[in-house]
């Protein structure tokens, strides 16, 4: 975190040329689609992604991420307050600082490129602290970060768990901002952190349990594929996962017939292999 605030304050990334940072994140894209297969391998090897997800999916989305982003660098402005004549009132909008962020496992480089590249688009330095379970290919994502020209510290890894790192990121008083994707109880946890270490503001994104309801008239033809998606994507762990359904009665025999017609052809797997639909499970614990 020093080093994430020094780099803040004496690298210039802040101060540049908001389409200076632009042009950095926009070869940062680049060099992520330039290097898909490696990453892709990477994300399949350490994570539950199947390499077939990681190279159509993960990387080549991370990268538009990246540009997405990139566009607001020169757009986020401030405002002229209505005064009298013989005053002016200004709102202007400044970086945080140091943004600590903390991603999952379940997509990692997809799930912290969305906390990192707004941060650095806006002339934050970032801490990420990834998943220990999925330790590796964000690591190669920040070298990419480095190549394409962002100065060093700006973009910044920690490896380790969330009880001792995770905690200790949130509560680090120089760390002006946390962004967290995971359970709801560690985003609760992480709130208590900010609240008695700052308070300091918290972007939360958490898991939820949407049902899918299906009507007497619905067309199976799509609700079935609709359904499964919502389930077995990334093997269910997703947390938007479809994990309920509500059915009416006079289709439900239908319904579950098709369904586990459905998962019947899924093909379980090892995630290097193309062949494979539904890849590993995270850990024994699921």
């Amino acid at each position: 975190v020093q080093g994430a605030y020094d780099a803040y304050r004496n690298s210039g990334w802040a101060k540049a040329d908001p389409r200076q940072r632009m042009r950095v994140l926009r070869r940062w894209a680049d060099l992520l689609e330039a290097h898909v297969d490696e990453l892709a391998a990477l994300e399949a090897v350490g994570s539950t992604r199947t390499i077939v997800e990681a190279t159509a999916w993960d990387v080549p989305y991370s990268a538009e991420c990246i540009r997405f982003y990139a566009e607001f660098a020169d757009k986020v402005g401030g405002e002229v307050a209505a005064t009298t004549p013989d005053k002016l009132g200004l709102t202007i909008t400044e970086p945080y600082g140091v943004v600590a962020a903390v991603a999952p496992w379940n997509l990692p480089i997809v799930m912290a490129i969305w906390k990192v590249a707004p941060a650095v688009a806006a002339g934050n330095s970032v801490v990420l602290k990834p998943s220990e379970m999925t330790p590796f290919s964000i690591v190669r994502v920040a070298e990419l970060a480095i190549q394409a020209g962002l100065p060093p510290g700006i973009f910044n890894v920690v490896q380790g768990d969330g009880r001792s790192v995770g905690d200790s990121l949130c509560r680090h008083p120089l760390v002006a901002k946390v962004t967290f994707t995971g359970s709801t109880r560690t985003g609760a946890a992480i709130m208590t952190a900010c609240a008695e270490t700052g308070p300091k503001p918290v972007t939360l994104e958490l898991g939820g349990k949407s049902p899918a309801i299906v009507m007497p008239d619905a067309d199976m033809a799509l609700a079935v594929p609709g359904i499964a998606r919502g389930i077995f994507a990334n093997s269910g762990q997703v947390c938007v996962a479809g994990s309920r359904v509500y059915a009416h009665r006079s289709i439900y025999e239908r319904l579950v017939e098709d369904l586990a017609a459905s998962a019947g052809k899924l093909r379980l797997g090892h995630g290097l292999d193309e062949a494979t639909d539904l890849g590993p499970l995270v850990n024994r614990k699921q």
